[in-house]
C-alpha cells in the first residue's frame, strides 16, 4: 500500500514539476480554455449580451432581432484597427482588431447560441477577386434544394454593419434587395465597378457554416451547461487563467487581453480601469488607448434593438 501511494505521489510531483517547468503543458490548457470545441468565451459573451438586451434572445419567437442585436455587437467591439488575429474565435474576440472574414467568424459563433444556421460567405468583384467577408443566414421557409439558395438568404454584415433590413424596417432575403438596390444605395461597399450591389449578384463561395445545437459534441455540449450554470465571476478567473500560464503570450499583451476580455464581457467599468493601467511603455498602449476612448463616448458598448433600429432610419 505504501509502494502504491509513493508511486501516485512521485507521479503527481513528476506532473506538477512538468506543469511548472516546461511550457508545452501550459500552452495546451490555455489553448483547450480558448478553444472553438469548448467554446466557452463565446458563450460567455453571448450570455453577458443576453443579460443586457430587454428580451430573451435564446427564444425564437426573437431570432431575427437577437441576430440584428449580434451583428451590431459585433461592430461595435471588432474593429480593423490594428495588427489583424488569424486564430480562433475566442483569441479572435480578446484581440479586438479584426478584419471582415474575422468578424464573419465571430457573428457566425455568437449566432449558435439561438440555433441559427449562418454561413460565413466570399464575394467576388467583376474580376473575380475575392474583396470581401460577410455573412448568409438561413431564416423561415428556407429550400437548401433551391438553385438560387443564396438569394433566399439574409445578409448581415458585422464589419460595415449592414443590415437585411429596407426602408419599412422589414427584413427581406437577399433576392429582395437585388430587385430593390435603391433601398440600399447606402450599402456601397457591396458595389462593384460603379454597378449597385453587383458584389451579391457575383458568384459567391460558403467558406465557413456554424454548428446547430444538435451538431455539437458531448463536450460542447457540457461546455455550455458550464457557462449557464457556473458563477460567472469564476468562469472569468478561468479566463484569465488561460491567460496568464500562456508562454507564448508576452507581458504587454496580456494586460491588454486582461483589458479585452471585461470589455467584449460587457464590464466597462473593469474594462477602463484595465485599458487606464496600460501605459505608453506597454506596446499595446495605442490599443487600449483607443478601446478606452470607444467605451467613454458609447461607440463600444450593448446597444438594445430598439436604439439599432431607429439608427437605420436615419
Amino acid at each position: 500500500m505504501k509502494k502504491i501511494l509513493f508511486f501516485f505521489i512521485f507521479i503527481l510531483f513528476i506532473f506538477i514539476g512538468n506543469f511548472i517547468i516546461f511550457d508545452y503543458p501550459k500552452k495546451l490548457i490555455s489553448r483547450l480554455i480558448f478553444s472553438h470545441e469548448l467554446s466557452l468565451l463565446t458563450h460567455s459573451v453571448f450570455y453577458a449580451i443576453n443579460d443586457k438586451i430587454e428580451f430573451e434572445m435564446t427564444d425564437n419567437e426573437n431570432q431575427k432581432k437577437s441576430l440584428v442585436v449580434l451583428n451590431n455587437y459585433v461592430y461595435n467591439f471588432f474593429r480593423p484597427e490594428f495588427k489583424n488575429l488569424d486564430d480562433g474565435v475566442s483569441w479572435k474576440m480578446l484581440h479586438g482588431s479584426i478584419w471582415c472574414d474575422g468578424v464573419a467568424d465571430i457573428f457566425l459563433r455568437l449566432s449558435e447560441n439561438i440555433n441559427t444556421k449562418v454561413h460565413m460567405v466570399y464575394l467576388y468583384q467583376n474580376d473575380g477577386i475575392a474583396s470581401h467577408t460577410l455573412n448568409f443566414v438561413e431564416l423561415e421557409n428556407f429550400n437548401k434544394k433551391n438553385k438560387t439558395k443564396f438569394n433566399n438568404m439574409y445578409l448581415f454584415d458585422p464589419h460595415y454593419n449592414y443590415y437585411p433590413v429596407n426602408r419599412k424596417n422589414q427584413f427581406v432575403n437577399v433576392d429582395y434587395m437585388l430587385r430593390n438596390k435603391k433601398e440600399f444605395s447606402n450599402y456601397k461597399m457591396l458595389d462593384s465597378d460603379n454597378i449597385k450591389l453587383r458584389m451579391l449578384e457575383n458568384d459567391k463561395r460558403i467558406f465557413i457554416t456554424n454548428r446547430s445545437y444538435e451538431e455539437y459534441s458531448i463536450l460542447g455540449k457540457i461546455s455550455l451547461k458550464i457557462v449557464k450554470y457556473v458563477p460567472k465571476n469564476l468562469i472569468k478567473m478561468i479566463y484569465k487563467f488561460g491567460i496568464f500560464i500562456n508562454p507564448s503570450l508576452e507581458d504587454d499583451y496580456k494586460k491588454f487581453l486582461y483589458a479585452r476580455l471585461n470589455h467584449i464581457l460587457l464590464d466597462y467599468d473593469k474594462a477602463l480601469i484595465n485599458y487606464s493601467l496600460i501605459t505608453n511603455k506597454n506596446i499595446y498602449f495605442k490599443n487600449a488607448q483607443f478601446w478606452k476612448d470607444r467605451i467613454k463616448s458609447s461607440a463600444s458598448k450593448i446597444n438594445n434593438y430598439d436604439e439599432i433600429m431607429s439608427s437605420l432610419k436615419n
